[in-house]
């Protein structure tokens, strides 16, 4: 190529280059132009749910155009999960999931979709923990105990569980890599059979999730040995953590948060991060999320993006160590 062509190349190149690069807060400063749509993969009226419906309104109001929720359920999330990687990355389609993102590639290895590398998280909302939870016959009221009985025994002890692959299952395993221990388990239909068979006596204990489990610990039908998540709830602060009881490094949390297709420019999600954040720091939204046992997050989008990462990673080990493969 004539030098001079060259020149007139890279000249045009880095016009081009700051154009993109002007252009691109000046498109932030007018996203979102129509509505915008929160798909959920979960069916109406569940907990996420609940949840976003409010925050869909207070972005409404940020915003000045609609966020509708989209519920898409079917196919174990991936319906709606893969409607979501597939939309225009522009800002105008959103994903509102939970943590359970994070688990579908450990047991699915053909998913149509790859949590870290088709989306760009926005912002974590909140966190909710597990409670590892006995049924009262079982002569355990701390995880030492627990562990004790469990070594003595291996095998003796079960739990339940919604199913293959579940959050509470995943978690269980993670306990008994942890603490080199053996359980049976026992998948269930559904997380009420699994909650109901614990308090029915017809397995030892089970991990539910706290806003399920604690009305039935007050209740005197399961006992509440410990929480799953990395640190003590500030809404259960009497209750210690599974690590702090004796199996390090334990922590099993099912988190909600807002993702964007992968190539989402990064002003749009940076604005809807600040929008989700206000959100959740305001006082109502704040006791709306507690009211669930939810505590609030409101993350910066670096943070919920080594959080999927994070998460993708330990449960993949979990799977494989525990040969865990989806029915």
């Amino acid at each position: 190529m004539h030098p001079e062509s060259s020149s007139r190349s890279a000249l045009l190149g880095a016009v081009a280059l700051a154009a993109t690069t002007l252009a691109a807060p000046a498109f932030a400063q007018d996203y979102p132009s129509k509505p915008v749509r929160i798909i959920v993969p979960y069916a109406p009226g569940g907990g996420l749910d609940v949840v976003g419906r409010p925050l869909a309104q207070r972005l409404a109001e940020a915003f000045g155009q609609p966020f509708l929720i989209d519920n898409r359920p079917g196919g174990g999330t991936t319906i709606g999960t893969s409607a979501a990687a597939r939309a225009a990355p522009d800002g105008h389609t959103l994903l509102l999931t939970l943590s359970a993102l994070a688990i579908g590639p450990s047991l699915y290895p053909s998913l149509p979709y790859d949590p870290v590398k088709d989306f760009a998280p926005v912002a974590w909302i909140g966190t909710s923990s597990y409670l590892l939870s006995v049924h009262p016959s079982v002569p355990a009221t701390t995880v030492k105990q627990l562990l004790a009985l469990s070594r003595a025994a291996p095998g003796r002890l079960n739990y339940s569980s919604p199913g293959i692959g579940t959050d509470p299952h995943m978690a269980a395993e993670l306990f008994q890599n942890l603490a080199g221990v053996r359980w049976t388990h026992i998948p269930y239909g559904g997380g009420g059979p699994a909650a109901s068979a614990v308090m029915g006596g017809q397995v030892d204990l089970t991990f539910l999730p706290t806003s399920v489990g604690t009305p039935f610990v007050k209740s005197g039908k399961l006992k509440a040995l410990a929480l799953s998540t990395a640190r003590r709830s500030t809404l259960l602060p009497g209750l210690p953590t599974i690590a702090e009881s004796g199996v390090d490094g334990f922590a099993a949390e099912a988190w909600s948060g807002i993702l964007a297709p992968a190539g989402t420019p990064a002003p749009i999600v940076n604005r809807l991060n600040a929008a989700i954040v206000k959100a959740v720091q305001t006082v109502d939204y704040r006791n709306l999320l507690e009211e669930r046992l939810i505590e609030p997050v409101g993350s910066t989008v670096e943070q919920f993006v080594q959080r999927l990462r994070d998460d993708v990673a330990k449960w993949r080990r979990v799977a494989r160590e525990g040969n865990i493969k989806a029915e």
